[in-house]
């Protein structure tokens, strides 16, 4: 029983056909969150809740009117301490059976089991989303209100979230290249911020120093590591001479996050902690205006610091 997976049975006065559509229909039941297709074999669809839920799903199983499975192929479950790729590699199946009036719906997400630390949020979410959400989608015909209102508690909780980290500088830019291609050149500091860069960027608890003439230096360890999703920077030390507190960086943060969209690359860059109220903040803001503005200069055009 401990390794048993999720799994749920609704029961609708529906036919398989219609029950094997609207379970195509992800965004009546599901989340409106989405991007991509969820009909045929081979589609791909992402679910997005930013800051709580990233998850990629791919149809590997559809026979029409019977079964659909989906494989996750890459997820992201922020919200929790250890493996926040919990969801990756497991799958979501669909199993329909009944007569014309009458119809099972069986669902089981496969590897979804009580020892993974999600297992006890997931199961209250997919209790809700299928038992709740799916049941009256198939059953009415219209998405629940129910569904409706979680959106906007989870957009308001962002928006939220997103208005308290608008203290922390921050600038986005868009750049015609691939989340992970986008990733390696934020990585080659030499190329966009300063030459005489010291040690390395490219892997997690990777450090590096970036100077700023003698004695002035900045030294960061990497934080966090998610390729193609998150570049995280921690500061270790630092001397800044010209201010007061000297190590005013000190246990800030630079984070990079990406979302890639049609061959393109959004880079959300904030300094966690260089807010309005430090004394370097108007220096530090039009520092990184530039060197931001370079990064995607050497992303876009491959060219960087000037020789």
């Amino acid at each position: 029983m401990k390794n048993k997976s999720y799994s749920a049975a609704i029961n609708v006065a529906k036919s398989a056909k219609q029950v094997f559509n609207a379970v195509s229909d992800v965004t009546k039941w599901w989340s409106k969150d989405f991007e991509g297709n969820s009909e045929k074999l081979n589609d791909e669809f992402i679910i997005n809740h930013p800051g709580k839920h990233y998850s990629k799903q791919k149809l590997i199983e559809v026979i029409p009117d019977k079964k659909i499975v989906w494989l996750v192929t890459e997820s992201q479950l922020t919200w929790i301490e250890n493996n926040k790729e919990e969801w990756t590699n497991t799958k979501m199946i669909f199993e329909i059976s009944g007569n014309e009036n009458k119809t099972v719906l069986h669902f089981t997400h496969e590897g979804l089991s009580p020892e993974k630390e999600c297992y006890a949020m997931c199961e209250k979410g997919w209790d809700i989303v299928i038992k709740d959400w799916l049941f009256h989608f198939i059953s009415v015909g219209t998405p629940s209100a129910k569904m409706a209102e979680a959106a906007k508690i989870r957009n308001r909780h962002f928006e939220d979230t997103t208005t308290t980290s608008k203290k922390d500088f921050h600038k986005t830019i868009t750049v015609s290249a691939s989340a992970e291609e986008a990733m390696k050149k934020i990585s080659q500091v030499n190329a966009w911020w300063k030459k005489d860069f010291s040690g390395s960027a490219e892997k997690l608890d990777n450090a590096f120093t970036v100077p700023f003439g003698a004695p002035s230096f900045v030294e960061f360890v990497v934080s966090e590591f998610s390729p193609g999703k998150k570049l995280a920077w921690k500061v270790t030390d630092c001397y800044l001479p010209w201010f007061k507190d000297k190590k005013e960086w000190n246990n800030t943060e630079v984070v990079f996050q990406l979302s890639q969209n049609n061959g393109k690359t959004k880079i959300d860059f904030t300094h966690m902690g260089l807010t309005p109220e430090v004394e370097c903040y108007d220096v530090c803001e039009k520092g990184w205006n530039g060197h931001i503005n370079t990064l995607e200069k050497f992303i876009n055009e491959g060219k960087g610091l000037s020789e």
